[in-house]
């Protein structure tokens, strides 16, 4: 997901998630950020049977005023309602009740899970858009400088996984693939992806360091569609348990 390298991969905080069947690896509680606390106060509004499905829900500016929070930090927490169809925003009008499922309302830590999945598998969709792509066109582009990034990324990586902690170089190697093809919008989209990042908290494993020196290996090698094979593969593997609910 410099200089700019080191920047944004500390900014991101934490690495990937990589839920891995039949491996037991320490996962560090995720942070309380604003938008959490938003979604948690929305879902309480839900459960406490004060709002029925069609009803208004507060508007943006009371609720920024309500919880001392941002606009911005409304807004997103509402998408991520409206991911799980508990929410329907409507422009102009306001947002809705959709949905009081009681699977969600009934615990606040699952309706947080939830939503964290939903939208983990939303990014993961447009990775597998934006990354592949950039890897096959990082096989034409990349310098020696940029394979000599790629290549420390994921002796980094190897150490922190043989250390059982997560290193900014895991994501730090998809943006330095991203990097790697000049292409200024294509990073901005990266470093978009990356900020999403700082909840998701599971350690890496081996398989990262074996899928990531694949996508060096093409990258290097000057193939583009090995370098796109790999790393198609490398989120599609990411995408899968994710959907089967290890997330």
């Amino acid at each position: 997901m410099k200089p700019v390298r080191n920047r944004v991969a500390r900014g991101a905080g934490e690495r990937l998630a990589r839920p891995r069947g039949g491996s037991s690896r320490p996962v560090r509680p995720a942070r309380t950020t604003v938008t959490q606390r938003v979604v948690d106060a929305v879902s309480e509004m839900l459960r406490s049977g004060r709002y029925r499905v069609g009803e208004r829900l507060p508007s943006e500016w009371e609720l920024v005023e309500r919880l001392s929070v941002g606009r911005s930090a409304v807004r997103e927490a509402m998408r991520e309602l409206a991911t799980l169809d508990l929410v329907e925003i409507r422009p102009g009008r306001g947002t809705f009740v959709r949905s009081l499922r009681p699977d969600l309302l009934v615990r606040p830590d699952r309706l947080r899970s939830e939503v964290d999945r939903a939208v983990q598998l939303e990014f993961l969709e447009a990775r597998m858009i934006i990354e592949p792509e950039a890897a096959a066109l990082a096989a034409t582009r990349a310098t020696a400088s940029d394979l000599e990034r790629l290549a420390h990324d994921i002796a980094c990586l190897r150490e922190a996984v043989l250390a059982g902690f997560r290193p900014p170089e895991d994501l730090g190697f998809h943006l330095d693939v991203v990097r790697a093809t000049r292409n200024s919008a294509l990073v901005r989209l990266a470093g978009a992806i990356v900020s999403f990042y700082e909840r998701d908290q599971a350690i890496p494993t081996e398989r990262d360091v074996v899928e990531h020196g694949e996508v060096l290996a093409a990258i290097q090698g000057g193939d583009g569609d090995a370098a796109r094979a790999a790393m198609r593969h490398h989120l599609a593997v990411e995408q899968e348990l994710r959907q089967g609910g290890r997330g």
